[in-house]
């Protein structure tokens, strides 16, 4: 009976989401390859019937008094809504970084495919991490490796901007030098 009631919600979920065309929103900005070409009206509605076939699961071990199992099986009840979750993050954050890079892909700068699969990449480990953490993983080192990174890069390219400009400006400054020699 719970495995028909998780078909029926599902297909009821399936249904009202493609009536809201989120699905046709979201193939006409090229997202779905996002998460691996899976529609999202699919995706929420598999979600949905996994969770009613485990709360329905749960309530037929209850019912067969089948302890260790029952305890079990009462632990994936309250565990499993904060993973469904967790996958609904990702699927939301993929989306954005896809949504992304396909927005910087539309530009006319040169570097635009490398510089809009990095965004993806950095969006994409951003919304991993958050997705982590709301699970309850500790990602303490995965925050701490991302500002790491990022300091690094700052560093960068404020060494390359500095060496741009001193290259690019050597005789003003060495004009100025010797002004202020001069004045001394």
């Amino acid at each position: 009976i719970g495995y028909v009631v998780a078909l029926l919600l599902k297909k009821a979920v399936v249904y009202i989401i493609q009536y809201l065309k989120v699905d046709h929103f979201l193939e006409s900005h090229e997202l779905p390859q996002a998460i691996g070409g899976v529609p999202f009206s699919i995706l929420i509605g598999e979600l949905v019937k996994w969770y009613v076939v485990i709360l329905f699961l749960a309530q037929a071990v209850n019912w067969l008094a089948l302890d260790v199992l029952s305890d079990f099986i009462g632990m994936l009840v309250f565990e499993v809504p904060l993973i469904l979750s967790a996958v609904l993050l990702l699927a939301v954050g993929f989306y954005l970084a896809r949504y992304i890079r396909n927005t910087i892909n539309k530009t006319n700068y040169p570097k635009k495919a490398m510089l809009a699969l990095i965004a993806e990449i950095v969006v994409m480990y951003l919304v991993v991490v958050m997705a982590l953490s709301y699970i309850g993983f500790d990602t303490t080192i995965l925050v701490e490796a991302f500002r790491i990174a990022f300091t690094v890069l700052v560093i960068v390219i404020a060494i390359i901007f500095g060496v741009a400009f001193g290259l690019s400006f050597r005789k003003d400054i060495k004009n100025f030098v010797m002004e202020v020699r001069k004045g001394l």
